[in-house]
Order: C-alpha cells, then sequence, then structure tokens
C-alpha cells in the first residue's frame, strides 16, 4: 500500500500547485485590454451619432473684442477704430447720443460693432432712447439751473401736486380747468386783463368794504327781482333819468321833495 501511493506522490503535488496558482489568478486584477480588444470605431460611430452632429459646419462665431473708437458720423453712427471707419450700433444700455468726435468704446464681433458707452467728449450730453423710455424710483428728482420739458402732449398724474415759486408765467392759447372746487388766496392783489369776461354761476355772492365800477358805455342789469338797499345814502343821477312802472310807481318818505 505504501509502495504505489508513494509513486502519485509528484502528481498529486502538481495537480495541487495548480489548483493554487489558479486560486491566486483569480484573485488577482484582469489583465489590461489589449488594442485588438477595443470595438471599431465604425461600430461606435452610430451610437455617437446620436448624441452629436457629425455632419455640422464648425462653430465660426468670433469672440467679441474691446476697442476704443471715435464717432465720425452721428446719423447713420459711423466710428473709427485702428483709423478704420466703419458702421456701427449703439447698444440699448448707451443712452448717452454719441456725436462727432467723441471717445467712444466699442464691441467689435466681425462685421458688427457696437458703441458700448462714450468715455469723453463735448460738454453738453443728449440722452436718447429708442421707442419708450420710463424711469421709476421710490423717490427722484431732477436738478438744474434751468430745467426744460418739451412734447406735443405732457401728462402728469400725482395724488397731490404742490408747486413752489417766486414768480410764474404761463403763455396759453387756451386754457381749460376743471375741478370740484376752486380756492384762491392772494395777498396784495389780482389784475385781471381780457377782451371778454363771462361768468356762470348758479349763486354769485361778492363781499368788499368798497367796491368801484367805472362803465364807459352801457350797463345793464336784468333781473326777475333786483333789490337796492343803502344804509345811508342811496343817490341815482343822471343828465336824464327816467323812472317808468308798468303797473305801479310808488315813493315813500318821511319827506318827498321833487324839484
Amino acid at each position: 500500500m505504501k509502495g504505489p501511493n508513494r509513486e502519485r506522490g509528484p502528481d498529486l503535488e502538481s495537480s495541487h500547485g495548480e489548483e493554487a496558482m489558479h486560486a491566486t489568478h483569480s484573485h488577482a486584477a484582469p489583465p489590461a485590454a489589449r488594442a485588438t480588444d477595443l470595438p471599431e470605431v465604425g461600430a461606435a460611430r452610430p451610437v455617437l451619432e446620436l448624441l452629436v452632429d457629425f455632419d455640422a459646419a464648425p462653430a465660426t462665431h468670433a469672440v467679441p473684442v474691446l476697442a476704443y473708437g471715435s464717432v465720425v458720423e452721428a446719423a447713420p453712427l459711423r466710428v473709427a477704430v485702428d483709423g478704420r471707419a466703419r458702421g456701427a450700433k449703439r447698444a440699448k444700455s448707451c443712452l448717452v447720443a454719441p456725436e462727432p468726435g467723441d471717445r467712444v468704446l466699442c464691441s467689435l464681433d466681425g462685421a458688427t460693432a457696437y458703441v458700448l458707452a462714450v468715455l469723453d467728449g463735448a460738454a453738453d450730453t443728449r440722452v436718447v432712447a429708442d421707442g419708450k423710455l420710463e424711469v421709476r424710483a421710490d423717490e427722484l428728482a431732477l436738478a438744474g439751473r434751468r430745467v426744460g420739458v418739451e412734447g406735443a402732449e405732457v401728462a402728469i398724474h400725482a395724488g397731490a401736486l404742490r408747486m413752489h415759486a417766486q414768480s410764474a408765467v404761463a403763455a396759453l392759447e387756451e386754457l381749460r380747468l376743471l375741478g370740484r372746487s376752486l380756492e384762491a388766496n392772494v395777498a396784495d392783489k389780482v389784475v385781471l386783463f381780457a377782451e371778454r369776461v363771462e361768468a356762470r354761476a348758479s349763486r354769485l355772492l361778492t363781499r368788499a368794504k368798497h367796491a368801484f365800477r367805472f362803465v364807459e358805455g352801457l350797463e345793464q342789469v336784468r333781473a326777475g327781482h333786483y333789490d337796492l338797499r343803502a344804509e345811508g345814502l342811496a343817490a341815482l343821477r343822471g343828465e336824464n333819468t327816467i323812472l317808468a312802472a308798468r303797473v305801479l310807481a310808488k315813493l315813500d318818505g318821511e319827506q318827498v321833495k321833487i324839484g
């Protein structure tokens, strides 16, 4: 029994050695992939075409470049950059209108040029916007030695309007004032010059310490009832005086003198 076992010993040892080596290789890192193991480009392209358009032309957009320039012409706008004059557009954020000779900052993108800002120029400045310009703020103040507003129509909408001035002059072809009530307080005097004055009211009340009226021509009063009273003297004088009544004429007093 010992003889045969001793003869098969080397075979058993080699068998156990191969099993051990196989177990060791099974836990080791997999071998690096070879070039022949990679998929071919032609096989991978159908998958990439779902993500990339191979037939599209390459992008040709130029990167904008900033450059200094000078305004050659205002309308149409032309600027000179590096000694070359070209047409340009005013950027929407540039509200200052460029004038000939102004130094400007430009954005160049191929054949397109934009004026981003006016850096230096004449002392006078014009703010110009294409279309509607709306300014909103919690508080807005305009200050200047002289402020002018010009337009075909100027509208002011406010909950309260206050004006303070030492003097005011208004030259109007036609004036219409509409309101529920009007109150005017004048400390010194009111002077009115007009070719014709008309007043219409349901009730007209005038109070004064002294009242004077000078009429060169005719003064006519027509009333349903006319009551003239004087606490002191009531005098009616004229070169020719006519007192006429259609029904009754009455003179009453403690003394009546005629002539």
